[in-house]
C-alpha cells in the first residue's frame, strides 16, 4: 500500500501530551491513532489500526472524523437508535387501560391472544411476559405495578390490623 500523506494540525507532542491526559480510553485510542500517522511510526492507516488494536475500517472512520471536524469532533461516539418495539405505542396503552375492565387478563398467553385479535400483533409469549413484566413492570393476574415498598406497607397495614382486633 502506497504511503499517505496525512493532514493532522498537532504535533505529535501535542497529541501524547493530550493522550497521556485523557481520562475515557475510546478518545485515548483515537488520539493514539492520529499519533501514530504523524510520528511516521504508522506509515498507512492498515498498520496505525493493527498498532491501536481495531480495524482498518474502524481507523478510517477515525480520521474521517477528525479531517471533517477536528480534534472536538473526535470524541463523539455513535449512537444506534436500537430495536423498534414490537407493541406498539397504542396496543400498549389500550394493555395498560384494559385490566379496568372487570374482566381483565388472567395470564400473558390471555394477553397475547387479545393482542392478537384486536391489534393483529402476532408475537411470542416470551415477549409479551417480558414486556408485562420488566417493562410495563406488572403482573398479568392484576396488572398493577409491582412495588416493593407497598408490598412492605400492606403486611405493616395487615399486621397493625390484626394487633387492632386481637385488642377486642
Amino acid at each position: 500500500m502506497p504511503k499517505r500523506d496525512y493532514e493532522i494540525s498537532e504535533s505529535a507532542e501535542e497529541l501524547f501530551n493530550m493522550m497521556k491526559n485523557e481520562k475515557k480510553g475510546r478518545f485515548r485510542d483515537r488520539l493514539r491513532m492520529l499519533r501514530l500517522l504523524k510520528s511516521g511510526a504508522a506509515e498507512t492507516m492498515t498498520r496505525a489500526a493493527e498498532l491501536c488494536g481495531v480495524a482498518r475500517l474502524t481507523a478510517v472512520e477515525w480520521f474521517h472524523r477528525y479531517s471533517t471536524g477536528g480534534i472536538r469532533e473526535l470524541p463523539q461516539l455513535k449512537t444506534v437508535p436500537g430495536r423498534k418495539r414490537r407493541i406498539s405505542g397504542e396496543a400498549e396503552e389500550a394493555l395498560i387501560k384494559r385490566p379496568a375492565e372487570p374482566e381483565g387478563f388472567g395470564s400473558c398467553d390471555e394477553i397475547r391472544i387479545w393482542l392478537k385479535e384486536n391489534h393483529h400483533i402476532d408475537i411470542p409469549y416470551k415477549t409479551v411476559h417480558k414486556t408485562v413484566r420488566y417493562y410495563l413492570g406488572a403482573k398479568p393476574k392484576n396488572l398493577l405495578p409491582v412495588f416493593p415498598t407497598y408490598r412492605s406497607q400492606l403486611i405493616y397495614s395487615f399486621n397493625r390490623d390484626l394487633v387492632l382486633l386481637a385488642a377486642f
